[in-house]
């Protein structure tokens, strides 16, 4: 009981909330959010949820944020219970655990919120939630159960049919979008047509980007730098510079990911920097292996898609005209998601930063936000891209996105982050496929079926 009451100190208390490592260094911060997961709907409701993201991406914090906000409405403290399972051996101990603490609500119908942190620390954690659903009914309880892990989520909530009491029960949290990065430090664009890969929409919309597109280009430099992470983006506008610690903190998440399932941590540093060094181009499976120190493929693809299920990494499959889908024997394309990854990985294999081109980084960028918009799966992880892909033709002409939302409606995205942009830069599109977006520094230009504009702006216009 001792440690059930470390745990959720509100149970004395409900202004103890306040003491919360989380809730007093979020008060420290210039910059704080809160993303909109849950609605009230959500917390109301007999369900099982789950919320993903990568660590040290806010989840625990969100949490505690949704108790603060529960404790103030004047929900009863003992019916809200916390867990971080970080040190939970197995699903035998939580569910002992559960028990312990249901033993002293038990009479109470009120509704009852319990929150597993890092779920996916337990082995076999979703037989306990199974046996506990079993056992005490899901009736007047919300479950919240996070993890980094969206592979080990997704097979054990896989495991509870019918026990989820909701439709769409699992939530990703990810790192911030260009634009909320924006609004959050100071600029907000008010754009009235919201169609974002209309290309008359986004003509429409060009007269009002342009206005802004200095101080937009302006903080898309600070974004590549810091990314989406709250931490990194109160240390740049604090110090003007990422600090040792956040840096150390993030190569650490890095490295626990993978060594929590068993894996090297040199194979890991050896596969990041062969990802690094074939950023922007294609690349099979057999030669990324070769170049990550002769492992074998299976164990490259393996190390894959732990980063990309860890929502670390993303790679893009080309695309097939005929069948309108990924070609998965072909050669791939793979990024990182946010930009401070970058930033971090040119430490873990001692690259300078600057080395890393800024034309790369944008088109990495470019891929990440259209997943983020047009990808409805990613809370299984980043191994399950089925909207956006590379194109490249038989003659080797490639083009850097297609967005593929349906047979009527496919999209070309080249990306061209550079001064001068000519005709014969987007002749493939308009041979290939009559219309697209290109992605550039500076210009903007319409034409037939063709919108030029800058990737600052064109990143703000994707949500």
């Amino acid at each position: 009981m001792d440690e059930l009451l470390f745990q959720n100190p509100w149970w004395k208390d409900k202004k103890n909330i306040e003491n919360d490592i989380n809730i007093k260094k979020l008060k420290k911060c210039k910059y704080t959010y809160k993303p909109q997961l849950f609605k009230a709907a959500d917390l109301k409701s007999d369900a099982v949820y789950t919320l993903r993201g990568t660590r040290q991406v806010g989840k625990t914090t969100l949490v505690k944020l949704i108790i603060k906000d529960l404790l103030y409405r004047n929900v009863n403290p003992r019916n809200i219970f916390y867990y971080s399972m970080d040190l939970v051996k197995d699903d035998k101990e939580l569910f002992e655990i559960f028990v312990s603490w249901h033993q002293t609500v038990k009479g109470n119908s009120k509704r009852k919120y319990i929150f597993f942190d890092e779920a996916t620390f337990v082995q076999n954690w979703e037989k306990s939630i199974k046996h506990i659903v079993d056992t005490f009914g899901l009736e007047n309880k919300t479950f919240i159960l996070t993890g980094s892990s969206a592979i080990d989520l997704r097979k054990g909530s896989e495991r509870l049919p019918g026990r989820r009491g909701v439709s769409n029960p699992d939530k990703l949290l990810l790192p911030l979008s260009f634009k909320e990065f924006c609004i959050l430090t100071g600029l907000k664009v008010i754009l009235e047509h919201k169609n974002i890969i209309s290309l008359d929409s986004i003509s429409k919309n060009i007269p009002e980007l342009k206005i802004y597109q200095n101080e937009l280009n302006l903080y898309l430099d600070k974004y590549l730098i810091c990314g989406g992470f709250l931490e990194s983006i109160n240390s740049l506008f604090g110090n003007n510079l990422i600090n040792e610690e956040t840096v150390e903190r993030y190569i650490s998440v890095i490295f626990s990911e993978v060594e929590k399932v068993r894996k090297s941590r040199v194979i890991s540093k050896n596969i990041l920097f062969s990802v690094i060094d074939s950023l922007g181009s294609t690349i099979s499976w057999n030669k990324l292996a070769k170049k990550s120190g002769n492992i074998s493929t299976n164990t490259l693809i393996d190390y894959i898609i732990t980063f990309s299920d860890s929502f670390t990494l993303y790679y893009l499959e080309h695309f097939d005209k005929n069948k309108l889908t990924g070609n998965p024997a072909k050669e791939k394309k793979l990024y990182f998601f946010d930009p401070f990854y970058y930033y971090i990985i040119s430490r873990i294999i001692n690259l300078p930063y600057t080395k890393i081109d800024k034309s790369t980084l944008i088109e990495s960028l470019i891929g990440a936000h259209l997943i983020r918009n047009f990808e409805q799966g990613i809370y299984q992880g980043f191994s399950n891209i089925e909207k956006i892909f590379y194109w490249k033709s038989a003659k080797g002409k490639e083009i850097d996105f297609i967005l593929s939302k349906s047979k009527n409606n496919i999209v070309p995205i080249e990306v061209k982050y550079q001064n001068i942009i000519n005709p014969i830069d987007y002749i493939t599109i308009k041979k290939s496929f009559k219309k697209g977006i290109v992605v550039s520094k500076n210009t903007f230009y319409i034409e037939k079926n063709i919108v030029i504009l800058p990737a600052s702006c064109f990143l703000y216009l994707l949500n």
